[in-house]
C-alpha cells in the first residue's frame, strides 16, 4: 500500500515538472535607458554655456519614439540658475530633432543645452547704453529752450518735470541694455528625462551642472 503511494506521490511530481518545464518563458519587457554627464558653464556672464553628453540604449529590443527633457532645481530666494533645454541626437542620426528615433538594440547618443538668459529689453527700446543718453540730453534740452522764455512759472515747472523724467526713463533703458545677466555661481542638480512619445513610460538620470 505504501509503494502504491509513493509511486502515485512520484508520477504527480513528474506531471508538474513536465508541465513547467513545457511552459515557454515570459519574454522580457522592452525598454530603455538613459545616462547623461555633468555639464560646466563657460562663464556665469549672460553668454555663459554648457552641454551634457546623454546616451538613450535600447533594452530587451525596444524601439519607439523618444522625447529628452531636462528639469531644472528649485533654487532658494535669490540664487539664479542655468536654463536648461529639450536633448537632441548627436549630428548623423536620424532625425536629429526631436523626438529621437531608437531602433531595436540602439544606441543614440546627443545633448542637452544649459544657458544664461540676458535681461529682457522691449524691442522697440534702444538696447545699448550709450545711444540712448545722448537724444535724452538733446531732447530735454530742447523742451527748455524752446519754452525758456515764457514767463509762467507753472510752465517751467511742468517743462523740468517733463525733462526730468524722460532723462529718468532714457537712464532706465540704458541700464537695462547694458545689464549683464549672471545666474549665481555654485553647484546645482538637475534631472534628465526620457519619455516614450506613445506610452508615456518615463525613465531619468541625475546630473550636476557647475557655474564658475
Amino acid at each position: 500500500m505504501q509503494s502504491y503511494r509513493l509511486h502515485v506521490v512520484l508520477g504527480i511530481v513528474a506531471l508538474f515538472s513536465a508541465m513547467l518545464l513545457s511552459t515557454p518563458a515570459l519574454a522580457a519587457t522592452p525598454s530603455f535607458t538613459i545616462t547623461a554627464t555633468n555639464a560646466t558653464l563657460s562663464s556665469n556672464t549672460s553668454s555663459g554655456a554648457g552641454t551634457s553628453t546623454f546616451t538613450l540604449t535600447s533594452v530587451n529590443g525596444y524601439a519607439g519614439s523618444i522625447i529628452v527633457g531636462c528639469q531644472p532645481p528649485t533654487p532658494p530666494a535669490g540664487v539664479k540658475v542655468p536654463i536648461c533645454s529639450g536633448g537632441y541626437a548627436s549630428p548623423g542620426a536620424i532625425p536629429a530633432q526631436p523626438p529621437i528615433t531608437l531602433a531595436a538594440n540602439q544606441v543614440v547618443t546627443g545633448t542637452v543645452p544649459f544657458y544664461n538668459m540676458p535681461v529682457p529689453v522691449p524691442v522697440s527700446l534702444p538696447r545699448r547704453g550709450g545711444h540712448g543718453i545722448a537724444p535724452g540730453l538733446a531732447l530735454a534740452g530742447a523742451l527748455l529752450l524752446g519754452f525758456g522764455f515764457r514767463r509762467m512759472a507753472s510752465r517751467w515747472l511742468m517743462l523740468t518735470l517733463l525733462a526730468a523724467a524722460t532723462l529718468a526713463g532714457l537712464a532706465g533703458i540704458s541700464a537695462c541694455g547694458g545689464n549683464n545677466s549672471v545666474v549665481t555661481p555654485g553647484t546645482y542638480a538637475y534631472t534628465i528625462t526620457a519619455t516614450d512619445t506613445k506610452t508615456a513610460v518615463a525613465v531619468n538620470t541625475s546630473i550636476n551642472v557647475m557655474v564658475p
